[in-house]
């Protein structure tokens, strides 16, 4: 799966203070993703990537996104990345 260059931003992911440019930069631009356990009817994907151009490993923010019906991408978490991502840093 390549990173689609949609992607939709649920009020639900800038719970953390993330703004809509970081959330879309890190799905488009991921250090690494892969798939993972959602609604089996909504393929879920974790993105591991940084905020902005330029943006280190040691800044990076972990995004949860659903593609849903409407074909886009739907991120509805996002927040500095934590240990559970921690191994997508580098796997793309």
């Amino acid at each position: 799966m390549r990173s689609f260059e949609f992607v939709k931003v649920d009020e639900s992911a800038r719970k953390h203070g993330l703004k809509d440019e970081e959330i879309r930069y890190a799905v488009r631009h991921p250090f690494g993703f892969q798939q993972t356990l959602g609604n089996p009817e909504k393929p879920t994907f974790a993105f591991v990537g940084p905020r902005h151009e330029g943006g280190s490993p040691h800044n990076a923010i972990e995004v949860i996104v659903a593609k849903r019906a409407d074909g886009f991408l739907h991120a509805f978490h996002a927040m500095p990345f934590t240990d559970r991502w921690r191994h997508l840093l580098y796997r793309r």
